[in-house]
């Protein structure tokens, strides 16, 4: 990667680990001073945060972390439930025997994560955007990517909801979805999809009001 991209994929990941809080402001200077580059690398890597949403640009003062709203849970949310339900049961129609086994590989990681945190987001964001992949739809794929990430900087938030990516719910909720694909079933892959989303986000709209 270039150092534009080390940076860019460098701060993402410490937005998203709220290392980087929402609210924080982020000087060229200093960051490129941290990462021990030039500014130019810096500068372009907060461009493109910029243009992704995880950072609002301050007029000649930096940059600052965007803040969370119990709106944006809710948008996010929203988004989700147009496009994963149908993604879910396109998976169902189209995935390959290798395809199910990858995807029931990720559940088994996400069910052995324990307490790692990191490990079980990873392995839950990973199975989401896997059914994605299945459709072949590079857009989408793209557009899901961003808000389970939105999801992912959440679960580091509001600690109250940390353990949530582990409950049984959300473990069962997974390999049911597993199950409807791998069985080709399309309208209840359709249907547990909408389930599992409906839940996880009483989950954080309930910690984001608790927090």
């Amino acid at each position: 990667m270039s150092l534009t991209d080390t940076v860019y994929e460098q701060l993402k990941a410490q937005i998203l680990r709220v290392e980087r809080a929402p609210g924080d402001v982020l000087y060229e200077a200093v960051l490129a001073n941290e990462f021990g580059v030039s500014k130019t690398p810096v500068r372009e890597a907060l461009r493109l945060l910029a243009q992704t949403g995880w950072v609002v640009v301050l007029s000649r003062k930096g940059y600052i972390v965007r803040p969370v709203e119990l709106r944006d849970v809710r948008d996010i949310f929203a988004l989700r439930r147009m496009l994963e339900p149908t993604l879910a049961g396109e998976a169902a129609t189209n995935a390959t025997t290798a395809q199910v086994t990858h995807l029931r590989t990720l559940v088994d990681d996400q069910q052995q994560a324990g307490p790692d945190l990191d490990r079980a987001l990873r392995s839950a964001r990973q199975f989401h955007l896997a059914l994605a992949d299945i459709t072949g739809s590079h857009r989408t794929r793209t557009i899901l990517e961003d808000l389970v990430d939105e999801v992912r900087r959440l679960h580091y938030l509001l600690p109250n909801v940390e353990s949530h990516i582990t409950s049984a719910e959300e473990l069962k909720a997974h390999n049911l979805i597993l199950t409807a694909v791998a069985a080709g079933n399309a309208t209840q892959a359709q249907a547990l999809m909408l389930d599992h989303l409906n839940e996880v986000a009483r989950a954080l709209v309930t910690g984001f009001a608790g927090a």
